[in-house]
């Protein structure tokens, strides 16, 4: 070889090497100014054998890029090339430094298997590199819009890279074409193309060879160089850093538990609280929050568009691409680079544009495009409030990138350090810390679900003092507890475990939220709470194995509890039943009217598949019911979409792009099912508003259905039709399809319901219609039920129920009106309305202690009329002072209606409700009366009130129970009367005047209060921002 083929290549070395070196430093430097990651560190280090597997598996075998057939083949083979190639540039360097054209690599490099390798290995990237260009081509941007999945990414430099790409490969060639010619190369027929080429040039003189040969080497290394410095500052980065990504993630994937709350590395628990100083960072507020692998995971991005094309929110035309918020999040890290990495002393020398930079906010308002800001905060508030964390983007990320974890980690800040989140939230955390369970409802009425079927269901610590004497605890969950078409699978659940012989117990009133809704919402301490509550009645009761039919509560008590120091075996229902019908404890009966014919299609919920691959099972349930034909939904499985209801999403108002339920029922309908199958009670309630506007909009067949898995077994197992339409009846149904959908509700006999009627506001109230989107309308199942049954002149039962029925039961046709409890003044929610004018005797009032619209009266008794006195509470963190004091009750009407005063006979019983001091999420409206019972206009009826003092016995004997003060209660303001409500006298007997007895009257059944409607629409904007409060969490 030539002395200036060695002169030039070392010159290029001697550019080229520095740069990439300086390159490389500032890299290093900027990932590990991270936050420290012990753990990333000990997930290798201490399980190494799964770290290997990791590489193996997701980097060489390329796993999840193969999942996407053609583009994935393309990239598997221009990956090896790369691999494979790095051969051909060790006889490049080899040749250069020893000047030996016939230098070949040491044992190997006469092997002929490796020239042929090498060869090929060029061709197949070729070919795959024109796939590259062909898929960019048809998802242009410039013509798809936001569909593509490249939209918003780096175009040119895509280009640039193919580009570079194309010229390693021919490069190559010619230089092993001329030694192929000269005599030089070390493969004699291995080298296929290399020797076609050699074969071209064979006509050319040696002296001619040489030099072409020693230009194609200098081409070949010159273009290596070129190319190692665009990657080092592109997105192409991935190729070195990709494989490390993977070797550090959350092992097996970053799905299923949310990473833990850490503030410099450590855990943050609650008991760590009082010893947390001013510095202390809670969640991620700014780019240097985020740990060394959240920089590394910036930096990884390929910009592939894989996550954004998955991910539901942008798929509807919301802001939200996770591929955008990450790019964003590694621009703003790049720009900022300087900042962080200078001393606080020679800061202020710094360039302005890195100064303006630094001082950006990384969450709030933002100019520009929401998902490509050009100016303003760094990640718009729509953007971090639309992830419904459903895990499509982690799912299908090749470089395991930890989009979920980023997103909660931020929303932890702006919950736990900036209170500065979503105004529906504050309903939500309320009732998950009030009353133990996200719709604010009684914790009593835990059992509901459970009356009128046919056999005993055990409770612990009543029917059995522990778990060691039953198989299973049956977690009901809050959903299976109060959610009207939830119960149906509770009670399902409950019976095919019955029939099938299986031992059980529940926690009944024990039971309390499992806290999943408040962790994905950023409301840390919230979920902590309530996993320290349940964990200690876990261990208490000798807790070992649960089955859940809710995917939120099967993911949290699986994967989350264990960081609190219990690890329980946990299973889904559908994989529970799916194993009794194997080993023929549950048979479906194959004729009779539960083996019709019909199509199923099955709806996989997130947080069972994605965030924990259960996939099969329930689909192996549903082919083995006789009759049934099942169908599946284009995106399915892995790439199932969401039903809209994850990420704490489920209590938020939807106001931007389409309803993501819409677009997942669409999906459904369109495959003709007849039932759409669920095994989640949140996709139950969002899967069933979106049929029923479909239906309601003619897009749907009145006699398609949502039921859960476990009421289409129990039906098949029953010999009964599941559904209260046959399919082609066109919505009309037959009586026995109506009395078996009834009697698959759960149950030995068929329970009599009616579908809820639509509280409507009274004419003071302006309220915005959202009839099946509210958080409310989605709790209360819409006011209809699956298996509801209309009961015509059905009589008043003789005496109230001690608890009947469901808490959203609605009353008969002829049944009389029962009074209504006026809603609580102190709590407030963001979908209070007033209920609907009815005549009916007085409303009890209710004490002011943060209650719900949702708690459940106990039973009437007969008491001596009281003046209605509200019961102090110990204020809380999230109390907010109305601009002036309410009313009392008995002093508020609405104004369009007359007031309604009583007889001593007909008096109001005593307020009645918990003792009540205070919560973290207590909230009192704004200048907003008393709810009263609204009427029309009738003849004022005079009656004497006497005051009664809220601490008597028969109070206290009708409170019930008393409640003890929340896990973040501080002392409040003391409580200042109204002026125009006289303080209430001390305790004294209270006389009441004497008055004819009437005659008996019938019996009233009591009507439990129905959930009010969403008064107002309310957008996913922040709109809670607290800047002058004293309190972490004040409102």
């Amino acid at each position: 070889m030539e002395p200036w083929v060695l002169v030039v290549g070392l010159v290029m070395l001697l550019v080229a090497v520095p740069v990439a070196g300086r390159r490389v430093w500032f890299l290093y430097r900027l990932i590990t100014s991270g936050q420290p990651a012990p753990d990333r560190v000990a997930g290798v280090t201490g399980r190494l054998g799964r770290a290997v597997q990791s590489q193996v598996v997701e980097v060489f075998a390329q796993r999840k890029l193969l999942k996407w057939s053609v583009p994935g083949a393309a990239h598997f083979f221009v990956f090896w090339a790369f691999v494979i190639l790095g051969s051909v540039y060790v006889e490049a360097f080899g040749i250069l430094f020893t000047r030996n054209p016939e230098w070949a690599i040491p044992v190997v490099g006469h092997w002929e298997v490796l020239g042929f390798l090498q060869d090929f290995i060029a061709v197949m990237c070729l070919v795959g590199l024109a796939t590259f260009a062909m898929i960019r081509l048809r998802n242009n941007p410039h013509t798809l819009g936001r569909k593509s999945r490249f939209s918003g990414s780096h175009l040119g430099g895509a280009w640039l890279i193919l580009f570079m790409i194309v010229n390693v490969i021919w490069t190559m060639f010619l230089f092993r074409g001329a030694a192929s010619a000269a005599g030089n190369l070390p493969y004699d027929s291995g080298a296929f193309v290399s020797n076609a080429i050699g074969s071209a040039l064979d006509g050319l003189s040696h002296d001619a060879l040489d030099v072409l040969e020693g230009v194609g080497l200098l081409l070949h290394i010159g273009v290596m160089l070129a190319f190692l410095v665009i990657v080092l500052n592109s997105k192409h980065l991935h190729i070195f850093v990709a494989p490390l990504n993977v070797l550090f993630k959350r092992q097996p994937k970053a799905l299923g538990a949310v990473k833990p709350l850490t503030s410099a590395g450590a855990p943050v628990t609650l008991d760590d609280i009082e010893d947390l100083d001013e510095d202390t960072r809670l969640g991620i507020g700014s780019i240097e929050d985020f740990s060394w692998k959240g920089m590394l995971d910036f930096a990884t991005c390929t910009e592939c568009g894989r996550c954004q094309s998955q991910c539901p929110a942008w798929n509807t035309e919301k802001p939200l691409s996770p591929k955008m918020l990450i790019m964003n999040l590694r621009d703003h890290a790049f720009a900022k680079a300087p900042y962080l990495l200078t001393d606080e002393s020679g800061r202020g020398s710094l360039d302005s544009g890195v100064l303006a930079e630094a001082e950006r906010p990384l969450v709030g308002e933002t100019e520009g495009p929401a998902w490509e800001p050009t100016g303003g905060a760094v990640i718009d508030t729509d953007v971090l409030w639309s992830c419904v964390t459903c895990g499509a983007c982690v799912e299908q990320c090749p470089v395991d990138i930890e989009h979920v974890d980023h997103v909660v980690d931020m929303r932890r800040y702006q919950v736990l350090v900036e209170s500065n989140f979503p105004a529906e939230l504050n309903q939500l955390f309320k009732g998950m810390e009030n009353k133990g369970n996200p719709w604010n409802m009684s914790p009593t009425a835990r059992m509901d679900w459970a009356q009128g079927l046919d056999f005993p269901v055990n409770v612990v610590g009543e029917d059995v003092e522990s778990l060691d004497e039953v198989e299973w605890l049956f977690w009901v969950g809050c959903a299976g507890a109060y959610e009207d078409r939830q119960k149906k699978t509770t009670r399902a659940v409950a019976e095919l475990l019955h029939t099938a012989g299986v031992s059980f117990a529940v926690l009944g009133n024990g039971e309390t939220c499992n806290g999943d809704q408040a962790r994905r919402a950023g409301n840390e301490f919230v979920f902590q709470g309530l996993a320290q509550q349940n964990i200690e009645t876990f261990k208490e009761y000798k807790v070992k194995k649960v089955v859940s039919t809710c995917a939120h509560c099967f993911n949290t008590l699986k994967n989350e509890y264990k960081e609190f120091g219990i690890e329980l075996e946990v299973v889904h229902h559908t994989q529970l039943l799916n194993r009794l019908v194997r080993e023929g404890k549950l048979t479906p009966l194959p004729s009779g009217a539960g083996a019709h014919q019909r199509k199923i299609t099955y709806h996989d919920p997130c947080y069972i598949g994605r965030h924990n691959g259960v996939y099969a099972p329930p689909r192996e349930l549903l082919q083995v019911l006789p009759g049934a034909e099942f169908v599946e939904m284009p995106r399915n499985s892995e790439r199932s979409f969401c039903c809209g209801a994850g990420g704490a999403r489920m209590w938020m108002e939807e106001n931007l792009g389409e309803r993501i339920n819409l677009n997942r029922t669409t999906e459904a309908v369109g495959t003709g099912a007849d039932q759409i199958a669920v095994g989640c009670p949140f996709c139950r309630v969002m899967l069933s508003d979106g049929l029923t506007a479909a239906i309601d909009q003619g897009e749907a067949r009145q006699e398609v259905e949502v039921l859960d898995v476990a009421q289409m077994l129990l039906a098949s197992v029953k010999g009964e039709m599941a559904t209260r339409y046959a399919p082609g009846s066109g919505g009309s149904a037959s009586p026995e399809g109506t009395a078996a959908a009834a009697a698959s509700a759960g149950g030995g006999t068929a329970l009599k319901e009616r579908p809820a009627e639509t509280p409507q506001p009274d004419t003071a109230v302006e309220t915005v219609e959202t009839p099946e989107s509210s958080p409310v309308a989605k709790a209360t199942g819409g006011g209809s039920s699956l298996f509801d049954t209309p009961t015509d002149d059905e009589p008043a039962p003789a005496a109230p129920p001690p608890s009947g029925g469901s808490l959203f039961d609605p009353p008969a046709d002829d049944e009389p009106a029962a009074p209504v409890k006026p809603a609580s003044t102190s709590g407030g929610s963001l979908f209070d309305v007033e209920p609907e004018a009815e005549p009916t005797p007085p409303a009890k009032p209710a004490a002011t202690t943060g209650g719900s619209l949702f708690d459940v009266e106990p039973e009437p008794e007969p008491a001596a009329p009281a003046a209605p006195t509200p019961v102090a509470t110990g204020g809380s963190l999230f109390d907010i002072e109305p601009d002036e004091q309410p009313a009392p009750a008995s002093a508020a009407q609405p104004s369009t209606v007359e007031p309604v005063e009583t007889t001593p006979a007909e008096a109001a019983e005593p307020a009645s409700g918990a003792t009540y001091t205070g919560s973290l999420f207590d909230i009192e409206p704004d200048e907003q009366p008393v709810a009263a019972t609204s009427a029309p206009p009738i003849e004022p009826v005079e009656t004497t009130a006497a005051p009664a003092a809220a601490s008597t016995p028969a109070a206290e004997a009708a409170m019930g129970e008393t409640y003890t003060g929340s896990l973040f209660d501080i002392a409040a303001p003391e409580a200042v009367a109204p002026a125009s409500q006289t303080p209430p006298p001390p305790v004294e007997p209270v006389e009441t005047p004497a008055a004819a007895p009437p005659a008996e009257p019938e019996p009233e059944a009591e009507e439990k209060p129905k959930p009010a409607t969403s008064g107002e629409a309310h957008t996913p904007k922040t709109d809670v921002d607290i800047n002058e409060s004293s309190s972490l969490f004040d409102l």
